[in-house]
């Protein structure tokens, strides 16, 4: 949806227009924290983020489940996608993210995040696999990203080595697969995340 089509579908009464790009992220705060949708800022411009299937909801769902289930909550913090993480380029809105524990409850983004999950949509899937590990990549705290299908048990996953994330991802596949986090200490089953979703 481009910048005209995005003013004529703000509804009267709901949303601002956006600013005019490029906008720069102090703008972009102003104007989004007063805006009923939701957006991120990608690049200078201002982007609508889609709405969810019940299959993407429930998989965030099962993972935020199975994170708090792993995690001791004194030392991390886990987010939903109402939370943003900046990049150099772009404010972001991962469906998931685990941070160390800040005692800092105004915050609106994480600087440090160790672990971001995305959950495939058909409109967010090129940006998921491609633009989004570079980007993430640039954050030297994030440690894990893994992108979900919401349709079967299938997780791409990059793992930060010594060069920092790899350009291509690992493919998990199956339900006897098995998730691991190392810099949580956490492993996440995705037979618990995908029961009743895919073959």
């Amino acid at each position: 949806m481009n910048l005209v089509e995005r003013r004529r579908n703000f509804a009267p009464g709901r949303d601002a227009p956006p600013p005019a790009p490029p906008v720069d992220r102090e703008t972009f705060q102003r104007w989004v924290v007063n805006q009923e949708r939701r957006y991120e800022w990608v690049e200078g411009k201002i982007i609508m983020m889609v709405d969810v299937s019940r299959g993407h909801a429930r998989i965030v769902t099962r993972l935020i489940i199975a994170l708090s289930a792993a995690l001791d909550p004194d030392r991390y913090g886990i987010a939903t996608a109402e939370f943003g993480v900046n990049t150099g380029r772009s404010r972001r809105y991962p469906d998931v993210l685990v941070e160390a524990a800040s005692p800092d409850l105004k915050a609106r983004t994480s600087e440090a995040p160790i672990f971001i999950a995305e959950v495939l949509s058909p409109s967010t899937r090129s940006a998921d696999l491609t633009k989004k590990p570079a980007e993430y990549g640039e954050l030297t705290s994030l440690q894990t990203y893994a992108v979900f299908s919401q349709d079967e048990p299938k997780v791409w996953v990059w793992q930060r080595g010594e060069a920092g994330l790899p350009n291509k991802p690992e493919l998990l596949e199956g339900r006897d697969a098995r998730l691991e986090i190392p810099a949580l200490g956490a492993t996440l089953a995705l037979a618990d995340i995908y029961r009743g979703i895919g073959a």
